[in-house]
């Protein structure tokens, strides 16, 4: 099999983000005219998120707010479901019934992190990585392993261009 960059994207192909829950595809709602193995092919300007590029179920970035929100609620459920224990009513006798506010802690491997709701926010308006010297409905066509970035830190990248293997009858 060829190397992932030196393939053509096709639509249904497979991606992935750092901050993702998920994998994803990406895919065309109105084809370029140009088909792959009976797939239609994509030009690096197919990046419009929830139209061409799908969510990922869910997004692990604290620069979310959906994800901000998930983790505030989270906070709040806590503090319900634990009342103060002795040391924290003796501590709030002496402090004035005042709980200090703890930091949250950068999320370490292996601890549970929160999830929000991925709200993709893609930052530029194409994709990083096109065939040079070849157009597509006079665009570049999109190659694998491009990525693009979403303003809550992610990094999306192809992992699989979509195209099938060759003799698998389709």
């Amino acid at each position: 099999m060829a190397e992932l960059k030196d393939t053509f994207v096709v639509h249904g192909a497979c991606t992935t983000c750092s901050m993702g829950m998920r994998p994803s595809q990406i895919v065309l709602q109105k084809t370029h005219g140009v088909f792959l193995k009976d797939q239609a092919q994509m030009t690096v300007k197919d990046c419009k998120e929830n139209d061409q590029v799908i969510c990922f179920g869910g997004c692990y970035s604290m620069e979310n707010p959906k994800t901000q929100e998930a983790a505030e609620k989270v906070r709040k459920d806590v503090e319900e479901a634990c009342p103060n224990t002795f040391l924290d009513k003796v501590m709030g006798f002496f402090t004035g019934g005042k709980k200090k506010k703890e930091e949250a802690a950068p999320a370490e491997e292996g601890v549970p992190q929160v999830l929000g709701e991925c709200t993709l926010r893609i930052i530029a308006s194409e994709w990083d990585y096109g065939k040079d010297g070849v157009e597509t409905d006079e665009k570049r066509p999109l190659m694998g392993g491009a990525k693009l970035h979403c303003i809550y830190g992610g990094e999306i990248e192809i992992v699989d261009p979509g195209q099938p293997e060759a003799g698998s009858g389709t």
